[in-house]
């Protein structure tokens, strides 16, 4: 499919100031990473790719950034008594970026397509949950039905990965090319795509639909968004202090403390909603299928200490499965594993691993070793192999792309491997420890830990079903303690999505999550 790239002297003028009186309000943003594969809302599960797809496309129902419910696409809802259905009514006048009307239709052929095998949804299957079809009574009415009573579904809705999509730009271009070219209603469009080094985004001009919540109305403010990828962390900083950005995210906590105090910038930090930054233990193999080691491997790092000298008090450490502003948090994981190198080598000779000469655990003539497949955050891999290594336990820290994570892990050829998730509702739990998401060889899937276990599935299936707030905690609650009790999942520190920008704009917001930003409100700062 034809790209269309930057003009060198677009990208010169972009350079040279973010703020075009002549050409309307530009948003430069520096993201951390390098290599989106896709931005199709129905197949991705990055959460950086989603930062364009939040751009892109509207939702069903809106969530502002606290996560409240707003009409959005969909004007007004019903759910069944059962739960097991919705019936919708749609916004009129609304159309896709390609002049396709937004319709039941569309909305139908999304959740069929996501559905569909063939499309090889990462993300958005889970989602959508027990999906069984969509019911178009007219072009603004449906009902959606499901296998069974699925009372996330409300939240499912108000996740951009549930966006409707345009079905004539898919039935034209295909899925693969549909995802280099995304076609949604959102304030703004997709126009170019230069891989590896930035997607450009232009205003919607017949955007008038926005939620509730925004302050702006129409069109947004925002002519054009230009999405530059600048992996290095020092270089984002370096690009906004320069004026070649306007807006990074991920900076660093220094950079942050150095830069608040600079009329020049603004600051905003948020700890994210969803899973923590956290390890898989893959419990398949030697040596994690133990779960003495695994608790051993936990109780090794002070991870309050590993999280103060990485993050300097922006972030908190984590001990469970949820990060603690995630609905259905349950406290007492902060009961369990604390940091205790006396508890973790008593646990390991215990399992009959015993001290080596050389300051490593070994049993069988074998060295405690674990392969860790590091593609988030090298520096806190570089931070815990250096702990572990002190109380005995060797950590292979194998730096690995994104392509090389996904090989490995199909092939189960790993111990350990890190998971971010930023989610509005704790359903998320379904896609890493249900076993029908455990990979294999051509599936990619995020049961890392390869967990098969009737119990915890039968707790994932019940808790989608239960209606009542107090027993959609109790299960939540339960499924916590298993988790923790089986010792599967290290939590290691919340996230945090920590954002600098010029002091020349105003109006960012967090979209549901507080990761990624949302730009329709941007304006000129004092306007």
């Amino acid at each position: 499919m034809k790209r269309l790239l930057c003009s060198a002297a677009l990208l010169a003028a972009l350079a040279t100031s973010p703020l075009h009186a002549q050409d309307g309000l530009t948003v430069i943003w520096g993201e951390d990473d390098a290599t989106p594969a896709l931005f199709d809302p129905r197949i991705t599960q990055s959460r950086n790719e989603m930062q364009v797809i939040w751009q892109v496309f509207d939702t069903l129902i809106a969530a502002d950034g606290n996560g409240d419910l707003h009409p959005g696409l969909a004007t007004e809802w019903d759910v069944s008594e059962d739960f097991a259905s919705i019936r919708m009514t749609l916004r009129e006048g609304v159309t896709f970026h390609d002049g396709t009307p937004f319709n039941a239709e569309a909305v139908k052929f999304t959740f069929d397509t996501i559905s569909d095998p063939a499309t090889g949804s990462q993300g958005a299957i889970d989602y959508l949950g027990p999906y069984d079809r969509t019911e178009v009574i007219s072009d603004t009415e449906l009902v959606v039905h499901w296998e069974r009573p699925y009372p996330p579904m409300l939240t499912a809705l108000s996740e951009a990965y549930l966006a409707p999509v345009s079905p004539t730009a898919v039935q034209e271009m295909g899925n693969s090319g549909f995802a280099q070219m995304p076609v949604g209603t959102g304030p703004f469009r997709f126009v170019e795509w230069e891989m590896g080094e930035q997607v450009i985004l232009e205003r919607f001009e017949d955007y008038d639909w926005a939620p509730e919540f925004y302050d702006n109305e129409g069109p947004s403010r925002v002519e054009r968004i230009v999405h530059r990828f600048i992996e290095n962390a020092g270089t984002r900083v370096a690009a906004l202090e320069s004026g070649e950005v306007n807006i990074i995210e991920r900076t660093p906590p220094l950079d942050m403390r150095r830069l608040s105090g600079d009329d020049a910038f603004e600051t905003v930090s948020a700890t994210v909603s969803g899973l923590p930054f956290s390890m898989m233990f893959n419990t398949s193999q030697w040596p994690l299928d133990d779960v003495n080691v695994r608790k051993a491997v936990i109780q090794s790092v002070d991870r309050a200490r590993l999280t103060e000298n990485l993050f300097f008090g922006f972030a908190d450490p984590a001990f469970g499965v949820l990060s603690k502003v995630t609905p259905n948090y349950w406290e007492g994981v902060e009961d369990y594993y604390p940091y205790d190198p006396e508890a973790a080598a008593e646990l390991l000779r215990s399992s009959g691993w015993e001290m080596g000469d050389d300051g490593v655990w070994e049993k069988d003539g074998e060295d405690l070793s674990i392969h860790y497949l590091s593609m988030l955050e090298p520096e806190t891999g570089v931070a815990l192999q250096a702990a572990l290594r002190d109380k005995g336990i060797l950590l292979e820290v194998d730096n690995v792309t994104k392509a090389r994570q996904d090989e490995l892990v199909m092939a189960n050829e790993f111990d350990m491997g890190a998971i971010q998730w930023v989610s509005n509702d704790p359903s998320v739990l379904y896609i890493p420890f249900h076993s029908s998401n455990i990979p294999g060889p051509g599936q990619f899937k995020f049961n890392w830990m390869h967990v098969d276990s009737e119990k915890l599935d039968g707790l994932l299936e019940e808790v989608t079903a239960a209606t009542s707030p107090d027993e959609r905690d109790a299960i939540y609650g339960e499924i916590q303690k298993f988790i923790m009790d089986e010792a599967l999942f290290w939590a290691i520190r919340d996230q945090i999505q920590t954002i600098a920008h010029s002091s020349e704009l105003d109006g960012l917001s967090f979209a549901p999550g507080r990761w990624q930003v949302r730009f329709y409100d941007v304006r000129p700062a004092g306007e």
